[in-house]
């Protein structure tokens, strides 16, 4: 059995100060300032260490603001809010300053291996002892009153840590191979039509309407409440990689309160709303969407949906659909404006040599992604088990990476 101490015998623990706006987006100092965004950032591409903040000072400005620096090694997580309650949890890889929304913990009992205590964390849910209210929350003592589990032994506790290393290194691998390989369609993209923007490679020239119409089809509120359908919101799908964020063979029967537009396997889905965002989609079935997507279709024997999407998810294209925008608050592209964006036309024997290679990547892209969800699932199983005594050496017939 494992001895349970409470963290307040086993570490320290403090948060950072705020971030002074004057100094907001500072790039020129040498000494990190780490908020929130950065570890929700960093923890969402299964990155557990962090090195790249936004914010950067001096040593100037942090005597200045009178901070304090973290000792590398420190754990950091978000004390209040979304991602509090997401588990999120990051080492820092250097000295460096936090905002005054996070928590910096470290082990300083030479009992508690630092790693260790990361994992546990890792696996503990700080949503079962947040302050209730409108923004969840812990305090210090919520923290100092967390018992964690102890082996007898340093040696066992870093036995621990090698099975959830080699665990979480398969996922950090598998993550950068789909990076690369999500990389490889836009790549091919240029290597086959060039430099959009400058026509290097002297395609005919046209309107995007002259490609594609937009194809809005309104499903009004009562036939969707006598109809299931599947739902596409903006917020489902992800900002550049256009991936889609839900399961669309089971997002049914969605309290949708407002028409919606209709769309199929062979359209594609275009965010509106805030273009600069990137959110363009190949959707995979049929459905409805937001009116904050166009659903676009391409014009028979002259575009292909795979050519579209990838020229509508271009640099060029978001730039430019960036400065076409109305609304202060909520800038959005109309209509006209998109359709009267001059893109290149190249023959539709190209656009399908493209897409056939497109879906080749994509593909691999699906089957590295499924190997990934095994490897999360069983990185989470052993995080379960962890802290039980059933990942001492012994269980792995005596090698811990086993």
């Amino acid at each position: 059995m494992f001895e349970k101490i409470k963290l307040k015998n086993l570490v320290d623990l403090r948060a950072g100060i705020g971030f002074p706006n004057k100094y907001q987006g500072n790039k020129n100092g040498n000494i990190p300032f780490y908020k929130v965004g950065d570890i929700s950032r960093e923890f969402q591409k299964c990155n557990f260490y962090i090195n790249n903040a936004d914010n950067y000072i001096t040593a100037e400005i942090l005597a200045e603001i009178k901070g304090k620096l973290f000792d590398e090694g420190t754990i950091i997580f978000a004390k209040v809010g979304e991602a509090l309650k997401l588990n999120r949890r990051i080492i820092l890889t250097q000295k460096a300053m936090i905002d005054n929304n996070i928590f910096g913990i470290k082990s300083n009992n030479p009992r508690l291996n630092n790693k260790y205590l990361f994992y546990f964390l890792l696996q503990y849910d700080l949503g079962n002892i947040c302050k209730t209210g409108a923004v969840p929350s812990v305090n210090q003592s919520d923290i100092y009153s967390i018992s964690i589990p102890l082996p007898s032994t340093l040696e066992e506790q870093q036995e621990i840590v090698d099975v959830l290393d080699a665990a979480s290194e398969i996922i950090r691998l598998r993550t950068a191979c789909i990076e690369s390989a999500q990389s490889l369609i836009p790549a091919l993209f240029q290597e086959m039509f060039g430099d959009i923007k400058n026509n290097t490679k002297n395609w005919k020239s046209c309107n995007l309407n002259d490609l594609v119409y937009i194809d809005r089809k309104n499903i009004s509120v009562n036939e969707l409440k006598s109809n299931a359908y599947r739902y596409i919101g903006l917020e489902h799908i992800e900002k550049d990689t256009g991936k889609i964020l839900i399961d669309l063979e089971n997002n049914f029967n969605v309290d949708l309160k407002s028409n919606k537009y209709y769309f199929t396997n062979e359209h594609v889905l275009y965010g509106k709303l805030r273009p600069y965002l990137n959110k363009v989609a190949l959707p995979t079935c049929d459905g409805v969407c937001s009116t904050d997507i166009f659903p676009i279709m391409p014009r028979k024997n002259i575009s292909n949906k795979y050519f579209i999407k990838y020229l509508m998810s271009s640099p060029y294209f978001v730039q430019i659909t960036s400065l076409k925008t109305s609304g202060a608050n909520l800038p959005r592209i109309g209509t006209k404006a998109l359709e009267l964006i001059k893109v290149i036309c190249p023959d539709i024997e190209i656009q399908n040599q493209f897409a056939a290679k497109a879906q080749e990547i994509e593909a691999y892209i699906k089957s590295q992604q499924a190997e990934l969800e095994n490897a999360k699932t069983m990185f989470q199983s052993l995080l379960h088990h962890a802290f039980t005594g059933e990942l001492t050496r012994h269980k792995f017939g005596g090698d811990a990476n086993g």
